[in-house]
């Protein structure tokens, strides 16, 4: 049995098929993803951010940066690992192939779980342990971090649920059936979120301690559903799971590179979030929050680029198809890149009044910093892929290494010394710089240069931001 293509051409037709196929579906989970967490932002900055005081909706920011940050730095790349182990084992074909999925899967499986469990264990004693340290150390703090013991607890019970989740999507994924990704992550996983969060801020006076609640409860049903899902799936793939002579310290070696470089754009934004909070207090951090969503929303709608060229890209590096990836890559740029420009315009036309009603006014020009910087950040979903699939995996991890340093370290200076303007700065100057990066990356790695598209861009998103600055400077 050989499910690899013999040439390039009928390569280039499967994977075109593939991608109008997964494009679509994924293009109605990212959909529908955005729209629920731009309505939770809306219900959260509504309910507990009030005029002059939104303090609990900055409260409520760190915990749930502090959850996703601890899933995002375990699981998130071990699911990814799952995910290009399984597209290759599937384009390389060959008897062996039921047995080798079969092993994958499993491990994904047991992985996600111990992993998710260990989390939880970390996530119910570090609270205490940090509240004991901090009262030795500086008895001033302790109050504060007090208030986030119980918070902080109640979110580690998300853990388990959300590694396992990651990892079954992973599988989805790794099988190219979008459609599947669908119906697990939006319409399931995060319907349930939406509609707890929904239930708890209904409810007049529900603390928002409660929503952390809610959602442990939310994401526990979820993951009990999508897993009923996948036994349907596999079943219907005629494809069983192993359980012995699982590849768990090859799928673990993989995620030691990949998961950041494939979680980065989520991670830096839990760091901001973080880092405003140490530099400003809460108050800050809804400021951030609320400003950094806006700008980035629509990279959700580009993230099904990345999802798509990631099984995808090894294949035409494989078959020598240089053209092929060339137009893939180009269109991938351009696309993402409108998608991002129309979503600044849009954005730039409606700013105030969306500001003013998530109480956060006069962010306008640390809106259009960001927005800015989120141009260039949209980038990585079509470079990273490339680079991961060209065994670029080390250096890009040692890129967004860079980057993650250079968000918290030269972010909290700048936000002692100028405030959240000065950390929205540090962002831009990080994300233009690694952009240029990953272009000569992936120059080098596949010979398609992308200098004059990238240099063009550049210099219409930096203009316009400049322009937008001098006029609101202006009016002021």
């Amino acid at each position: 049995m050989t499910l690899a293509p013999t040439s390039a051409t009928g390569l280039r037709a499967r994977l075109g098929g593939l991608a109008c196929g997964n494009l679509g579906s994924l293009l109605a989970n990212q959909a529908v993803l955005s729209l629920m967490n731009m309505a939770i932002l809306v219900m959260i900055n509504r309910v507990y951010a009030r005029a002059g005081h939104t303090a609990d909706a900055g409260r409520l920011a760190v915990v749930l940066s502090i959850m996703l940050a601890a899933v995002l730095l375990t699981s998130s790349g071990m699911a990814r690992a799952v995910t290009l182990r399984l597209s290759r084992a599937r384009a390389e074909g060959g008897d062996a192939l039921p047995d080798t999925v079969a092993r994958t899967v499993g491990g994904g499986l047991v992985l996600g779980a111990l992993i998710g469990l260990v989390l939880t264990a970390l996530g119910l004693a570090a609270p205490w342990l940090v509240l004991a340290a901090v009262r030795a150390w500086r008895p001033q703090f302790a109050a504060v971090v007090q208030s986030y013991v119980g918070p902080l607890q109640l979110g580690a019970l998300w853990l388990p649920s959300y590694s396992l989740l990651l990892v079954m999507v992973a599988v989805y994924d790794g099988f190219q059936k979008m459609r599947w990704s669908l119906l697990a992550e939006a319409g399931t996983f995060h319907l349930l979120r939406f509609g707890a969060a929904a239930l708890v801020m209904l409810a007049a006076g529900l603390a928002w301690t409660g929503l952390v609640a809610a959602w442990a409860a939310a994401y526990a049903l979820g993951a009990a559903l999508v897993g009923v899902e996948l036994a349907i799936f596999l079943r219907r793939q005629g494809q069983r799971v192993a359980w012995a002579g699982l590849p768990l310290r090859g799928i673990l070696r993989d995620a030691a590179f990949m998961f950041l470089p494939t979680t980065a754009p989520l991670l830096v934004s839990q760091a901001g979030v973080l880092v405003s909070w140490a530099g400003g207090g809460e108050e800050a951090s809804a400021a951030f929050w609320v400003t950094w969503t806006i700008a980035v929303a629509a990279m959700e709608f580009c993230m099904p680029v990345g999802r798509v060229l990631f099984p995808a890209v090894p294949a035409l590096h494989r078959q020598s198809d240089p053209a092929g990836l060339r137009r893939a890559l180009r269109a991938s740029f351009w696309g993402v890149s409108g998608v991002m420009l129309a979503a600044l315009a849009g954005v730039s036309l409606f700013k105030g009044y969306v500001l003013n009603y998530l109480h956060q006014p006069g962010q306008g020009a640390l809106l259009t910093v960001f927005m800015a910087a989120g141009f260039f950040e949209v980038h990585r979903t079509v470079f990273n892929p490339v680079l991961l699939a060209t065994g670029r995996e080390r250096a890009l991890t040692l890129l967004e290494w860079l980057v993650l340093v250079a968000i918290v370290v030269g972010g909290g200076a700048a936000m002692a010394a100028r405030g959240l303007g000065g950390l929205a700065l540090v962002f831009l100057a990080a994300y233009v710089a690694a952009a240029f990066v990953r272009v000569h990356w992936v120059a080098r790695a596949t010979g398609i240069r992308l200098w004059p598209d990238a240099l063009a861009t550049a210099v219409a998103v930096l203009g316009a931001a400049v322009a937008m600055l001098a006029y609101e400077t202006a009016g002021r």
